[in-house]
């Protein structure tokens, strides 16, 4: 079974706009992690969520770090992404909405995705599309050595995307509909790929 496949049968066992969301969630990870190396042309899809073109992303040039560096690392950057956010929106909080996980990609590589963040409302229009966004988030990307969210990518349905790779290929996206999510996901050095190798307080 295809890694897609995988997430489609994960989630006949949910409902409703929970389904489609962590569908669409953990393909999009899938479509990430595969794009970080090898920035695909094209759109890339999922049975519930937007068709993009990805962002342009700097080469890769960091070798993967290990799980407890990386996962201090980009918790820290998700904390100061969600703070800036809710200071410059203070009507709309940011909670934990998946806990951090390791996984392995099709051709071996380990992933982690550290905490990911949903926001109580959605965020486009408080933003002004996203204006605000990039206003305040740009800064703190810089301060933890990734480039400036480079816009909205193009993507249908509703769906409005940017995202952001730093140089040992870390993505970090932030995408709103209905409401808002927070996403990290990085290669990282695992032999054995197992969550297990998070530490606790990262988790």
């Amino acid at each position: 079974m295809t890694a897609f496949g995988e997430i489609r049968r994960r989630a006949l066992n949910e409902t409703g706009e929970e389904m489609n969301r962590r569908t669409y969630r953990n393909a999009w990870a899938l479509v990430a992690a595969l794009a970080v190396v090898t920035v695909a042309a094209g759109c890339s899809s999922t049975p519930d969520g937007p068709k993009r073109e990805p962002s342009k992303a700097p080469p890769v040039t960091s070798e993967p770090a290990p799980v407890a560096e990386s996962a201090s690392k980009y918790n820290a950057l998700t904390a100061d992404l969600v703070a800036a956010m809710e200071a410059k929106m203070p009507d709309i909080t940011w909670a934990v909405d998946d806990p951090a996980r390791l996984n392995r990609t099709q051709d071996g590589r380990c992933m982690l995705s550290p905490r990911s963040m949903k926001s109580s409302a959605d965020i486009v229009e408080p933003s002004k599309h996203f204006k605000d966004v990039f206003a305040v988030t740009d800064p703190v990307l810089e301060k933890h050595g990734f480039p400036a969210f480079d816009g909205i990518d193009p993507v249908p349905g509703g769906w409005v995307v940017t995202r952001s790779t730093d140089a040992a290929g870390a993505t970090v996206t932030i995408q709103s509909k209905f409401p808002a999510n927070l996403d990290v996901i990085v290669p990282v050095k695992s032999e054995n790929c197992d969550t297990n190798e998070i530490p606790q307080g990262d988790r």
